[in-house]
């Protein structure tokens, strides 16, 4: 039983005849905000129980109510001294379905963190209990039912909105919908929020509003029953908010849960949401109706000046320029939460109900604006989508598609934004082939005389060198920009992360490789290397093993860490490799407590590599064109360079395995980055 604040008890001891008379014309103006109209005859995506829809699945879904009490969040500060600041401070609440709640509040007031735990996006330090209908969340299940649209338009820059789109519909809608049925679905949704007409333009040169009318489309696509957005107005102007917030309003009016952040919205846009939610240092002043909060600041002392925008005055108030006590009133006045307008319907007679019920303002197809008639699969749901409905309750699987589905897709999409990304296709590639040409003129025709061996080795290990730092800087600099946009995607549900994380290691695998060989097969016959096949072979596959071993450092760095401290961390990481390399350093005389780090040197063991190729397996007396070569048996100069034991074959299975468990690493600190 909720524990009733001072103004409810007073309020009731007055009798429910006193209620309905203060609040009657008003109740029968507008539907209050416990009295939803079901307009959803079948929600696509709900959270009831799963036995009741294996059952009835036929049967009326209701919206989703979210219910929330005692919500607390608070986080620690400081090195030494660790102080904890309270984020949320016992914050209660309840947004119905059917309608369009907006979180308003200064900044720092705790918006985006309840939003963030309303959404499920972040659980840990949180306590409190969160209801849906009633029960308790289950957040896998209301994650499957929700769609989170964060505050940055997280979108791919170089897909265009059609093939965006198509590449949602695929992930979210599975094999249970025919590519016609998902090709129809994408043409709604885009003629519907008007993007048809930019279907062939990229995302990155669409507008503010485009880009979020096409963030909000790509999770409308499965049909959420709930929407939660992020400040959705912002960087837009006066129209363009209007426009967007009448698009929330639509998808409300069909039964679904909408609830937003936005931080100063204007008069005409405040008076289009159906339910407010006010907080103020990290507690709720007022929830409500939109038409009774300026009768609640009344009630305690604060009267909105007349031709002022009343959520400017709540902000103000919030932020305390009015009254230093006025928050600490209107928290006390709603309960921090728990007090709202929908206590009404506890008092008011059931004749009364029906009748504020039927007077209440339905929306129809005319009363949504032209822009916002809504896609058909929005209306109602066809008996196939009941029917994937029913099987996902009854057989729950946590992603839309499975694992060959999810990676196929992945895969396509990462192999267009592969070759459309000059970063990581054309600037690879001819930035290898000038080095290569570069190089090639420099150290022209070293490989056939025995007097060029130095300047050989040296070759060798720029070689070594240049391919470790270019697919490392590859990596780097494009993998950690991609990762708010797997964030939200990957929390909405759209794939696993062992999906992106392979689609991405296999489609950039062949531009890397082809770089490489451009480079190899470049400054191999350049340098007049020995025209033998098999030592052709052993360079190039070493050169290929050394550029993987470095992109896969590269993806450690990228999944751990952000693009400017991966920049400045990651050559660093590398220095110790570069020293015990073999190349400045020789094992033997290096001191004995210091050896073992050339046994774990990647570099060394590509440095190896190569050397073996070109001078190892009992190659023949060089020529010397000087008159004295000190090395004119290339087993005498490996024996110079400590590499009398060195084996090929273990060099090429190292590398193969560092390959292998570094990508493991990777792939275990995105996965925790983005847990």
């Amino acid at each position: 039983m909720e524990t009733k604040s001072f103004e409810q008890q007073k309020v009731a001891k007055n009798g429910k005849q006193n209620i309905i008379s203060k609040y009657s014309p008003r109740l029968h103006s507008k539907r209050p905000d416990s009295m939803r109209v079901e307009l959803l005859p079948q929600p696509e995506n709900s959270t009831t129980n799963n036995a009741e829809k294996c059952s009835d699945f036929g049967a009326r879904v209701p919206g989703v109510d979210i219910e929330f009490t005692n919500l607390n969040y608070a986080v620690k500060e400081g090195i030494i001294k660790r102080r904890e600041r309270k984020i949320l401070d016992n914050v209660s609440g309840k947004f119905s379905g059917g309608q369009l709640t907006v979180i308003m509040g200064p900044s720092g007031c705790g918006k985006s963190t309840l939003m963030n735990i309303l959404a499920g996006y972040r659980v840990k330090g949180c306590s409190g209990d969160i209801l849906i209908n009633g029960k308790i969340r289950n957040i896998d299940i209301f994650k499957e039912q929700s769609s989170y649209i964060m505050q940055d338009d997280n979108l791919q820059p170089l897909l265009t909105v059609g093939e965006a789109m198509s590449i949602a519909a695929h992930l979210k809608l599975g094999k249970a919908f025919s590519h016609r049925d998902k090709k129809l679905r994408v043409k709604e949704l885009l003629e519907f929020l008007d993007l048809w007409d930019s279907r062939r333009v990229r995302t990155k040169n669409l507008s503010g509003g485009q880009k979020k009318r096409l963030a909000i489309a790509l999770e409308l696509v499965k049909n959420p029953q709930v929407v939660l957005l992020d400040e959705p107005t912002s960087g837009l102007d006066s129209v363009t908010s209007k426009n967007c917030v009448e698009l929330l309003k639509g998808l409300s009016g069909r039964g679904k849960t909408v609830i937003c952040i936005i931080h100063q919205p204007s008069a005409s846009i405040f008076e289009m949401f159906d339910h407010l939610y006010v907080m103020a240092k990290g507690m709720c002043m007022y929830q409500g109706s939109v038409s009774y909060v300026l009768q609640f600041l009344e009630e305690h002392n604060l009267r909105c000046p007349p031709y002022h925008n009343p959520a400017d005055y709540l902000i103000e108030i919030a932020s305390g320029e009015h009254d230093a006590n006025a928050v600490e009133r209107l928290v006390k006045g709603c309960s921090n939460g728990r007090f709202s307008l929908e206590y009404l319907e506890n008092h008011i007679s059931k004749e009364d109900f029906i009748i504020s019920n039927n007077n209440s303002t339905a929306i129809n197809d005319n009363s949504i604006p032209s822009l916002m008639r809504l896609p058909s699969f929005v209306k109602a749901t066809t008996t196939k989508e009941v029917i994937v409905e029913k099987t996902k309750s009854c057989f729950r699987s946590r992603y839309p598609t499975s694992f060959p589905d999810q990676l196929l897709v992945l895969l396509k999409r990462t192999f267009k934004i592969v070759s459309r990304d000059p970063t990581l296709m054309y600037n690879r590639l001819l930035t290898h082939i000038f080095i290569a040409l570069l190089l090639g003129t420099l150290y022209y025709g070293i490989g056939r005389d025995a007097k060029d061996i130095r300047n050989n080795s040296n070759f060798l290990f720029f070689t070594v060198m240049f391919l470790m730092l270019t697919a490392f800087n590859c990596v780097t600099t494009t993998f950690p920009t991609e990762l708010p946009i797997i964030k939200q995607e990957c929390f909405n549900g759209w794939y696993a992360v062992k999906s992106y994380f392979l689609a991405v290691t296999l489609a950039d695998i062949p531009i890397q490789i082809l770089a490489t060989h451009l480079y190899a097969g470049i400054t191999y016959f350049m340098t007049a290397q020995p025209f033998d096949l098999f030592r052709i072979t052993y360079f190039v596959t070493m050169c290929t093993l050394i550029s993987l071993v470095s992109q896969s450092f590269g993806l450690i760095i990228g999944a751990s860490m952000g693009v400017k401290n991966g920049v400045i961390f990651g050559p660093f990481c590398f220095l110790p490799f570069t020293i015990f390399s073999g190349f400045f350093v020789q094992l033997n005389s290096a001191p004995f407590f210091l050896r073992w780090i050339f046994h774990i040197s990647f570099l060394k063991y590509g440095f190896e590599g190569l050397m073996l190729s070109i001078f190892g397996y009992d190659r023949g007396k060089i020529p010397c064109s000087s008159d004295y070569c000190h090395f004119v048996y290339p087993k005498m100069y490996l024996d110079a360079l400590d590499m009398e034991d060195a084996v090929y074959k273990n060099c090429v299975l190292f590398m193969i395995f560092l390959i292998v468990l570094m990508r493991f690493i990777s792939y275990y600190l995105l996965y925790l980055r983005l847990k």
